[in-house]
């Protein structure tokens, strides 16, 4: 039976590039999720009223004890 066999470099470069689009999808989908966390976040933080100091806890505790 004469099947299609493929080389070992062709094979290679056909896995590299399966595995450099599944590290793309990958990275599209960290960064897209990343994205609509923080508006979600920002979103929140707007219908609380909060400021941009107030809403990250280190700096509200800075200012805290800067106003005792």
């Amino acid at each position: 039976m004469d099947g299609f066999e493929m080389e070992g470099m062709t094979y290679l470069a056909i896995a590299y590039l399966g595995m450099i689009l599944g590290l793309g999808i990958w990275t599209w989908t960290v960064v897209t999720r990343s994205r609509n966390l923080q508006l979600r976040i920002k979103a929140l933080e707007d219908s609380l009223g909060l400021d941009d100091f107030e809403s990250d806890i280190i700096t509200s505790e800075v200012n805290d004890t800067d106003k005792k």
